[in-house]
């Protein structure tokens, strides 16, 4: 039986913030939910999702805000995500920080996947729920919103979605609401929860860049995962891809075999956790590749081998894909910008 999905404490938290300042009784209402208020006092702990969507609902109800979920963002800072965000605070560029955060979603929440997409006019950002969770506009609404309070606080601009799509429509009062957090460039009523980052932000260099930082981060966010979902079969296939990529380009009926499952079945567990096979093998290529050409002391025709490139052509024109730059640049440049 699949486990019930969670999301972290400190994102009720910050819905428990908006309400207390608007008069709530917010221990109340998280009874009402069907919440313990030790929620309130665990900032790395975990609660189901289905509670804190009764809570949307109830909130929404109590205040009359359509909006809540837009104001609570105000309450969410890179604390609000432990050691990721710390780990997004350190990305080199804003692109790199936007696909840390697609990586280790799963902190926030293992209802919804954020997927990135490269298009000519930047990275899309799309919030995938997973089948069986329902979530209510609001709550889509403050991951949208405190996404892009995250690239605010990245760069220092006053970063709007160059172009947003919301699948709810709200009510025409709240319209202007909306257009003050995003811009005015939004389609409601659309078949996704996305917005567009365009190209000329994606690259900028992120003044608190630091790839070490961001690197031992990524471990200690790993390791909150671990205490919670260790059996994900995503999980185990990226081990064994690290183990097997200096043989060559890694097999997936090859790690089926090695993990004791059917290849159809390895194919089906990993879309039901929301990835596959072929993603999981560029995410951990790409993620080696930065770490590797960022040690000087390892020739470039050594990465392409350990990352089970056949032809090191094949591996600079990957780590352009991943990065923007060569791994040349790439190395001798810390501070340029990176994909």
């Amino acid at each position: 039986m699949p486990r019930e999905a969670t999301t972290m404490n400190t994102w009720a938290l910050a819905l428990a913030r908006t309400l207390e300042e608007r008069g709530v009784d917010v221990l109340a209402l998280f009874a009402e939910a069907g919440l313990s208020p030790s929620v309130l006092a665990d900032p790395n702990g975990r609660h189901p999702v289905p509670a804190t969507e009764r809570l949307w609902r109830l909130a929404v109800a109590r205040t009359g805000d359509p909006c809540l979920g837009l104001h609570a963002s105000r309450y969410v800072q890179p604390t609000t995500f432990v050691s990721l965000g710390l780990a997004i605070l350190a990305s080199d560029t804003l692109g790199d920080a936007m696909r840390r955060g697609a990586r280790f979603s799963r902190v926030v929440t293992d209802a919804v996947e954020l997927v990135i997409t490269e298009t000519p006019e930047g990275l899309v950002q799309t919030l995938r729920v997973h089948a069986g969770v329902a979530l209510v506009p609001q709550s889509v609404d403050l991951y949208v919103a405190a996404s892009l309070k995250m690239g605010r606080l990245l760069t220092g601009d006053d970063l709007l979605a160059a172009r947003l799509w919301l699948r709810h429509v709200p009510a025409p009062a709240s319209l202007s609401t909306y257009e003050s957090f995003f811009g005015p460039h939004i389609t409601f009523g659309a078949d996704r929860d996305a917005f567009l980052v365009p190209q000329e932000l994606v690259h900028r260099p992120l003044p608190m860049a630091n790839p070490a930082l961001a690197l031992a981060s990524d471990t200690v966010v790993r390791s909150y995962l671990a205490r919670f979902d260790g059996s994900r079969v995503g999980d185990q296939v990226r081990e064994a891809v690290i183990a097997r990529l200096s043989l060559g380009e890694p097999q997936r009926a090859a790690i089926a075999k090695q993990l004791h499952l059917g290849d159809k079945t390895l194919q089906r567990r990993l879309a039901e956790e929301g990835t596959s096979f072929l993603w999981l093998v560029d995410e951990t290529r790409a993620e080696l590749g930065r770490r590797y050409v960022a040690d000087a002391s390892i020739p470039l025709a050594e990465v392409a081998f350990r990352l089970g490139f056949a032809e090191q052509s094949g591996f600079m024109r990957a780590f352009r894909r991943w990065t923007g730059n060569t791994p040349t640049a790439f190395r001798a440049n810390p501070r340029m910008p990176r994909g």
